[in-house]
């Protein structure tokens, strides 16, 4: 029997059946993910139908993305309406991009107490050359970086993760597709917390950072007005947040710790504050854990 040809219209139609069945396949699995406690809160806030349409988005990034889909939801944050991803994940993907040999490092400079440097640097995979990006408490401030209370709390996890975003930007920028990190859209004078539900135009284009800072500040990039008002350090902040409190107590503790012993002590009392820490900001938990691995690597080199 003689099989008729397929037209243009019929190819079309088919086409339009496939698109139309992928639609329906991921709205059920947005449905799914909106109702799972394992989705962060910020995604399933609002009515039911938001929060779908939230996790619709989020798949469809994670598509383009190549990603597991709950990986880039756990890793998304909104702030201030303005949707980005956590640094942790920015450096992870770009470790496994294949664009580094190996991964990516940092070079502390404590030697002047008034101005922390810190380097992220990479070699490239291709070539073996290195690649480095310096960010120190000198720019912070010129930039009005500074005004992000963090950068007093925890100024070195901050640097790293700016230096090691400048890195993956200028050698891998493939890697978040040109969005930007939760770090990153804070720095820009943002409030930090992740409140906003998601929304297309959240995720329609990369940010335009000066022109974001100038909609959000009067009309000043935050650089213009740190040279208006003076050092960023003069300004004060606001009450700090119990987890910040404890967070803070936990890393004073560990940088002057004296014995394993005591740093083992410490972590014990941090895992008590962990779930509260983490759930307040995630890189303020990193921070701490960072510490107490400083401080074990002190002490027990100085065995």
């Amino acid at each position: 029997m003689a099989t008729l040809p397929v037209t243009a219209n019929d190819a079309g139609h088919l086409a339009a059946q496939t698109e139309e069945g992928r639609f329906a396949l991921r709205q059920r699995q947005a449905r799914m993910f909106a109702m799972s406690p394992l989705i962060p809160q910020h995604l399933r806030t609002g009515t039911p139908e938001q929060a779908m349409a939230n996790c619709y988005i989020a798949l469809t990034l994670a598509e383009a993305m190549g990603e597991v889909p709950l990986i880039v939801m756990q890793n998304i944050h909104v702030v201030s309406g303005k949707a980005g991803f956590a640094s942790q994940y920015m450096i992870a993907r770009a470790n496994s991009s294949g664009v580094f040999r190996g991964r990516i490092d940092w070079r502390i400079d404590r030697s002047d107490p008034k101005n922390l440097s810190v380097t992220a640097f990479a070699f490239l995979k291709e070539t073996g050359d290195e690649v480095s990006v310096t960010c120190d408490m000198a720019m912070a401030t010129a930039e009005g970086w500074t005004k992000n209370p963090k950068y007093k709390s925890m100024p070195e996890v901050m640097l790293r993760y700016r230096s090691a975003a400048f890195l993956v930007r200028f050698y891998a920028p493939d890697v978040m597709l040109g969005y930007q990190t939760v770090e990153e859209v804070q720095d820009v004078g943002i409030a930090a917390e992740p409140a906003a539900p998601l929304s297309a135009a959240m995720l329609a284009a990369p940010v335009d950072d000066e022109q974001n800072e100038r909609d959000h500040n009067g009309g000043y990039t935050l650089a213009e007005e740190a040279a208006a008002e003076g050092p960023a350090d003069e300004q004060r902040g606001e009450a700090t947040h119990p987890a910040q409190d404890a967070a803070a107590d936990l890393i004073g503790r560990a940088e002057t710790a004296s014995s394993v012993a005591s740093v083992n002590s410490i972590r014990a009392d941090a895992e008590q504050h962990a779930e509260a820490i983490e759930s307040y900001d995630i890189a303020l938990w990193a921070s701490v854990d960072l510490a107490l691995e400083d401080a074990e690597k002190r002490l027990k080199g100085g065995r």
